[in-house]
């Protein structure tokens, strides 16, 4: 037979194989809204209008070979959109092919199934524009398609070139770009329906074809034939144990999230890897069977083709009963088939497809009928026997690995697998079966909801004391019998209602709860308040773990912080539960006793906030029994000002954030991605620290009352462009506060008698500052007429006021400035490796330069002045840098500012010690 009739007549078999594929896809959609939904998928990719889904503006490149929409998806559509055209127009169909992949169309689609859809083009033939519009258009639909059915639709863009070379777009945070190679390819094949387009052609090839007869009979094939009736995927003939391999651990991974789908599939991959040599790939095994003309049911379904495979591959070359056992019960349950509500039924020919195969299988199994009840009724097993048979499932599952495992040395798989995948495998399969302290166990279940609609909470009780909580679920019986089932016991009560919020057995539409409180008296509505926000918390997008997360050191997603859990009428928080979820996809729930180990959790809250820098909506809440009370919404107020102040503030600045709690002042400051935290027993500390800490550009936010509040007053006052002075007495002393252009804050304290002097000193010193940064720089950054100064006042009753005094001190200084009684520093940065200082005093004699350590010859000199009548004091009134550089202003007038106040403390502190030693 000459090539092309060889080629045609294996056509015409895969259209036939196809076709019944289609129509059984098609059979098994549960409604006509559904097939009307996804039938549409095609012609929605296929036109552009303002009316339809998936509408994007501009060019936008449409269209798939060989598509005619059919009368039912026009009716669909005119109904649906009125006034929509359901004709299609378009020259070049942009799509190759459109095939649908999975469980649809075979035993193993229920109606929570995904859809995931290869959309197969030529990059080459795409503008860049172009292919941004078409990708918009595909997300488009997706999304529509989505939320229409209410079940996840991928569409999945794949380059027909990256195809060929097994490099696959999948799904960002289930693929292992390295790992999958070959093997989805295999798959893709075996099982994929093609909707629209055109055939791949490989599968019009003899199935001995190797790599070089496919491209000879590709070269042979007619020009017209090639464009216009196939897709070149390339060619699949055999695949190395390494890709096997690399494949296998993708297996286990993807098992941990749903273990009953993936470990038929982690069969088929130890049957590649310990199966006899020269056994064909199951793509492979089908086309054999469809160019021979076999359709039988386990070729068109390739769920039951898969397992079938796995099924024979371990009676024979393992030959267990307990594997088997465990393959025919995860396939039952996977199924569902409920086969005990068809004992009485003698027309076999309406069931439904899937108790049809299902009961032929039991029957080969030779189950019995009370097996196959007990199946049926696995919706109320107790907690204890769903974990035994989850036990016998992971044994499964890891002796498959360490099978697996032996194989490693013998093969050179890092050059099939990235080190990143690796570290990737490695950390998922760690956190899944790891047990930590106060981590949420993963709940185990088969259903595609976990939801309960009934449950019930009560206490183990000894005595008078509540030792332990159960929680139960309650179902009908087929007799209309309540059934009460024990679904998981814990000592703590909160322990046990966040584990039925973060697994979903609770949802607040469509659970009841009952709580029996014992001698615990319990305000039912709160604990229905707090299950209804953590239900709605750690949901969608948020509980997302991307595969990038592994990558990085685990951080916190989300928190949920519980204050007073079912305590109420509280003056002060006893009871704090912090409930997080981290960036590996683990849950845990931590006790602390005191307000003061909330600061810890604040701290964390901020530092891993930085990670990913959501809405702090999107990342923590606070809740507790009294929300309106002080304590409660002043702790709310606390997390929510420190996050938008360290978390969300401009990235390019320093923030501050200052609070305090417990007769204690804290500091969180963020400087470039590092959180760190200051205590302090007085906010004077805390600043005077903060005086040696200055930054390039620096946010303060002050949270409180008492000290606090004055100082955010003051900080508001604050210009981005100028420098402002704001002095208070109090007592025996002026505390002066400076900010300056960049935000950094200055402390100085003096004695109250100094404070005329200073102040004179302090407004020459701004000024001279100002005016040499600006002449340094090309253009001025400080305003130097907008210098200020105000006088903070606070009455008895704690009330505050600032009043401008600019004036007064204006005058003062022009009547009373005297620049013989302060000092002059001279500074050199860059003499050596540390700063060297020249201290010119009153008499104009110089101390020579000299390091910070050599200052105290500085206080030696001024107390030999004063003992000589003159009115020295240690005040710096000018800072003269001698080799200052371009980029060290930067952080314009800080570096004045800072000198000047590490000389004055220096001089003060070592004038302090002379009086406490002088006899």
């Amino acid at each position: 037979m000459e090539f092309l009739e060889v080629v045609e007549n294996n056509k015409r078999k895969y259209l036939e194989y196809n076709r019944i594929k289609y129509q059984r896809f098609q059979n098994l959609l549960p409604n006509n809204t559904v097939k009307r939904i996804i039938n549409s998928i095609p012609y929605l990719l296929s036109v552009n209008r303002k009316k339809l889904p998936g509408y994007v503006d501009g060019d936008v490149p449409l269209g798939i070979a060989n598509y005619f929409v059919d009368e039912n998806t026009k009716k669909f559509i005119r109904a649906k959109f009125p006034g929509a055209y359901t004709d299609i127009h378009y020259k070049n169909p942009s799509i190759e092919m459109l095939a649908v992949m999975g469980s649809v169309g075979t035993i193993a689609y229920n109606k929570k199934s995904d859809f995931d859809y290869w959309v197969c083009v030529k990059r080459e033939n795409f503008t860049n524009d172009g292919y941004k519009n078409f990708q918009k258009k595909v997300e488009a639909v997706q999304k529509w398609a989505s939320l229409e059915l209410k079940v996840p639709v991928h569409l999945f863009i794949n380059d027909i070139r990256r195809i060929r070379e097994n490099v696959f777009a999948e799904d960002e945070d289930e693929a292992f770009g390295t790992t999958i190679g070959a093997v989805l390819k295999d798959e893709f094949l075996r099982s994929s329906i093609i909707v629209a387009g055109k055939i791949p052609f490989w599968w019009v090839l003899p199935s001995s074809v190797k790599d070089e007869g496919y491209e000879k009979f590709l070269k042979n094939l007619p020009r017209e034939k090639a464009e216009n009736e196939y897709i070149d995927l390339g060619n699949i003939y055999e695949i190395s144990k390494e890709n096997f391999l690399g494949a296998a651990l993708f297996q286990i991974i993807k098992s941990l999230g749903n273990p009953f789908k993936s470990i038929i599939k982690l069969g088929v991959l130890e049957k590649y890897l310990y199966g006899s040599e020269g056994s064909p790939i199951l793509s492979h095994k089908v086309k054999i069977n469809i160019l021979k003309g076999s359709l039988n049911n386990d070729v068109i379904d390739s769920y039951l083709f898969m397992f079938q495979e796995v099924y024979d591959y371990y009676k024979s070359a393992i030959g267990d009963k307990g594997f088997l056992d465990v393959l025919e019960r995860s396939l039952y349950l996977k199924i569902d088939p409920q086969l005990s509500r068809y004992t009485g039924v003698k027309d076999k020919r309406n069931i439904p497809y899937k108790v049809e195969v299902m009961d032929k299988y039991v029957h080969e199994w030779g189950w019995s009928s009370q097996t196959i009840k007990e199946l049926d009724n696995f919706e109320n097993w107790d907690f204890n026997r769903v974990m035994k048979f989850w036990d016998s499932v992971k044994k499964f599952m890891l002796l498959s690995y360490q099978r697996i495992y032996t194989q490693l040395p013998q093969l050179n798989l890092m050059s099939k697998i990235s080190e990143s995948d690796f570290v990737l495998l490695n950390r998922k399969i760690k956190t899944h079966f790891r047990k930590q302290p106060n981590k949420i166990e993963q709940l185990i279940t088969f259903k595609d909801t976990t939801y309960e609609s009934i449950l019930y909470v009560e206490p183990v009780s000894q005595g008078i004391r509540e030792v332990e909580w159960m929680l139960y679920k309650s179902n009908l019986s087929k007799q209309d019998v309540l059934i009460k089932t024990r679904i998981k016991s814990e000592k703590s009560l909160l322990q046990l209602l966040v584990w039925t919020a973060i697994n979903n057995i609770y949802e607040q539409t469509f659970t009841r709860l009952n709580i029996q409180s014992g001698y615990t008296r319990i305000n039912q509505n709160m604990v229905i308040e707090m299950l209804n926000s953590i239900s709605n918390f750690f949901m969608g997008d948020r509980i997302h773990i991307k595969n990038e997360y592994y990558l990085r050191p685990e951080f916190k997603l989300l928190n949920f912080i519980i204050l007073n859990f079912n305590i109420e009428g509280a003056d002060k928080i006893t009871s704090v539960h912090h409930l997080y979820h981290t960036s590996w996809g683990e849950s845990y729930l931590t006790e602390h006793e005191s307000e003061n180990e909330l600061l810890q959790i604040l701290f964390e809250v901020l530092k891993d906030g930085l990670k990913l820098k959501r809405r702090y909506e999107d990342y923590c809440e606070i809740i507790s029994p009294e929300m309106y009370k002080k304590q409660y919404k002043s702790i709310l107020n606390l997390f929510k000002e420190a996050y938008a102040t360290i978390v969300t503030s401009d990235k390019d600045v320093s923030a501050r954030f200052v609070f305090s709690m417990g007769g204690m002042f804290f500091n969180i400051s963020r400087d470039g991605e590092k959180v760190t935290v200051g205590k302090y027993p007085s906010l004077i500390k805390l600043l005077l620290a903060n005086n040696l800490k200055p930054q390039k550009r620096v946010l303060y936010k002050f949270q409180g009352e008492g000290m606090l509040a004055p100082l955010g007053k003051i900080y508001e006052l604050s210009g981005k462009d100028s420098i402002t002075v704001v002095y208070e007495e109090r007592d025996d002393l002026i505390f002066t506060y400076l900010m300056n252009e960049n935000g950094n804050l200055f402390l100085f304290v003096k004695p109250k008698i100094q404070k005329d002097k200073f102040l004179i000193y302090l407004y020459e010193f701004c000024k001279v500052a100002a005016k040499r940064v600006n002449e340094k720089l090309d253009y001025p950054i400080i305003n130097e007429k907008k210098l200020k100064v105000y006088r903070l006042n606070t009455d008895r009753f704690g009330e505050v006021t600032i009043e401008d005094h600019t004036n007064q001190v204006e005058r003062d200084y022009v009547l009373n400035y005297n620049p013989e009684e302060a000092l002059v520093a001279y500074i050199s940065k860059y003499m050596s490796d540390e700063t060297f200082y020249n201290i010119l005093f009153p008499d104009h004699v110089s101390s020579g330069f000299m390091s910070i350590k050599e200052i105290y010859s500085v206080s030696n000199r001024i107390a030999a002045l004063r003992r000589n009548g003159m009115q020295v004091n240690g005040i710096i009134r000018d800072v003269v840098f001698s080799d200052l550089r371009k980029e060290d202003l930067v952080v314009g007038s800080t570096l004045y500012f800072l000198e000047k106040y590490k000389l004055e403390f220096m001089i003060e502190k070592i004038q302090e010690k002379s009086k406490q030693v002088r006899p």
